[in-house]
């Protein structure tokens, strides 16, 4: 399994080295259009894809994933973890340089993470990559820090570079309300003009450490939420790259000699979230039934025009050497199971229900559409609310919702697919699940660092959490990219990180 998953990485890898052959070029603004415009720019407090996406080239972590998605040093050149298993050290590259101009040390480590940590700073659930409660953050000397957890955290290096919510932070980004409008990193590029919500600018930092990187000039960033206006963007040449296609126009822009498409094995998931905290979704019996009656082939032809592969059992697609056997839906649609399961559950007849997707990706409207006429069949009348995303994220994050729709992305280790959304009392825990016997698995396997033994827990974990159907996992997307011919370097990820410090133009 882990060697299908390392092929897949070159080959999804080889075939956007695009431009690899011919020299760089220094110099130029790439424009980018985004699919979303950005919740945030604090790293700590934001969980929106498109704004990690713009802080993924702003700031840095201590441990990074490579293009092959293998750990790697980041500002950290080394780690150890103590024989008691309760602290890391990390040693610290010497020379590196914040944007502003001011060195790298210990004390910015410690200043961001504790930051993080802080109990009454209502921070994202990406504080738990760090360390649960009572985590402590130390500077041994400037270039030295130790991380000192209640319990043992095993895989502590890899949780830190899972994405750039743990990026280090300069002190001077912090207001003084506490909040961060413009972060301050040691990152390729630094935020020079933010205005509003409809255009970034990311400038070359003059004292980046990797010399001779970034190669553009600057990064401007502009949300075209519309696929058909990002799309005549790019053909027309007002754009230089853009975030997502609509998946109806792959074969279009694929056959046009002026485009590049390129893509990858996308590690995430697109799912369905029932309210475990209202009736009837409260009985396992109900969601399974709904899980029953689901054709997710014909979901994935609708939503995403088939560039994607259905997932019949847990989150895990075949990109991953996470993916597990269970599969007890394969055989679903099932309708007689789902009637079964309703009338046990005392539903005979159905009920009525609403559809939470987001106009901001079309493929959840689509996906709601075909889920509503399913749903149908085994007697569930159902509607449909389609608010902008700004809006979905307030209903989603507060329980005001029957079932939504989304996806969950950028997952390369098993704890991103079952702690961080599972997990009792977690914050992007938006069903309400709680299992005992699923919390202790996931806890044990944050503890363990051996691949084997963490895919036996997770094995099982996993298998509880299909069962227990707080989601509903409908299928994995591929990962696509599209450019103009002049953009060179990009290299299209399966964990859907935009680095756009290797790009360069050319003619």
């Amino acid at each position: 399994m882990k060697r299908l998953f390392v092929l897949m990485l070159i080959v999804a890898i080889a075939a956007v080295s695009v431009g690899g052959a011919f020299a760089q070029e220094s110099g130029g603004t790439l424009r980018a259009a985004f699919q979303n415009d950005w919740e945030s720019l604090d790293p700590q407090v934001t969980s929106s894809y498109s704004s990690l996406q713009i802080l993924n080239n702003v700031l840095e972590t201590l441990t990074t994933f490579d293009d092959n998605l293998e750990l790697a040093p980041g500002l950290a050149e080394s780690w150890e973890q103590s024989e008691d298993g309760l602290t890391w050290t990390f040693n610290l590259r010497e020379g590196v340089m914040f944007s502003n101009g001011e060195e790298l040390t210990a004390d910015d480590v410690v200043f961001t993470y504790m930051r993080f940590l802080d109990p009454e700073g209502g921070f994202s659930g990406s504080k738990e990559n760090i360390g649960p409660e009572g985590t402590v953050v130390e500077a041994v000397d400037d270039y030295t820090v130790t991380i000192t957890t209640p319990e043992a955290v095993a895989i502590a290096p890899i949780l830190l570079g899972l994405n750039k919510a743990t990026g280090i932070i300069h002190p001077d980004s912090v207001e003084e309300d506490g909040s961060i409008i413009t972060p301050i990193g040691t990152g390729p590029f630094m935020i020079s003009e933010v205005e509003g919500t409809s255009r970034i600018l990311l400038e070359r930092n003059p004292n980046y450490w990797q010399e001779g990187l970034p190669y553009l000039d600057a990064v401007e960033i502009i949300p075209i939420p519309d696929d058909t206006v990002r799309e005549t963007s790019l053909l027309g040449g007002e754009v230089d790259w853009v975030l997502a296609i609509a998946p109806q126009s792959f074969e279009a822009l694929d056959a046009n000699e002026e485009i590049i498409v390129e893509t990858a094995p996308q590690l995430s998931y697109d799912y369905v979230g029932l309210n475990l905290t209202r009736e009837p979704f409260d009985d396992v019996r109900v969601r399974q039934a709904i899980s029953y009656a689901m054709d997710r082939e014909q979901i994935c032809q609708a939503a995403y025009f088939g560039l994607c592969d259905t997932l019949t059992g847990g989150p895990v697609g075949s990109g991953s050497p996470w993916q597990f056997d269970y599969t007890p839906y394969a055989d679903a649609p099932d309708l007689d199971k789902a009637r079964e399961l309703l009338a046990e559950a005392g539903y005979p007849d159905g009920f009525e229900m609403e559809w939470l997707p987001t106009s901001a990706y079309g493929e959840t409207v689509r996906a709601a559409q075909v889920i509503q006429a399913q749903m149908q069949q085994i007697g569930i009348q159902s509607t449909i609310n389609a608010p902008e995303w700004a809006e979905w994220l307030e209903l989603e994050g507060n329980f005001m919702y029957d079932a939504y729709i989304c996806s969950w992305n950028g997952l390369k280790d098993a704890d991103q697919y079952y702690y961080l959304q599972h997990r009792t009392g977690l914050v992007f825990n938006f069903t309400g699940f709680s299992n005992p016997e699923f919390d202790e698995l996931v806890d044990e396997g944050r503890t363990v660092s051996d691949f084997e033994s963490r895919y036996d827990i997770y094995q099982q974990a996993n298998e509880i959490l299909v069962d227990e159907a707080p989601y509903i996992f409908m299928y994995n997307k591929l990962e696509i990219r599209a450019y103009d011919t002049g953009v060179n370097g990009f290299v299209v990820r399966p964990d859907q990180a935009n680095n756009f410090w290797t790009v360069w133009l050319s003619e």
